[in-house]
């Protein structure tokens, strides 16, 4: 969440995705996103964000 605002955009993501060696297409950012984006904001908060991870 690099702007502080509590969400994790697709760019947000894909940024900390290509620092750890992947290359992601914005669809596949936004397909990941969708998985675990249970208010359909188009963004994920920190509760989305753990389940994404586990």
């Amino acid at each position: 969440d690099k702007d502080g605002d509590g969400q994790i955009t697709t760019k947000e993501l894909g940024t900390v995705m290509r620092s750890l060696g992947q290359n992601p297409s914005e669809s596949e950012l936004q397909d990941m996103i969708n998985e675990v984006d249970a208010d359909n904001n188009g963004s994920i908060d920190f509760p989305e964000f753990l389940t994404m991870m586990a």
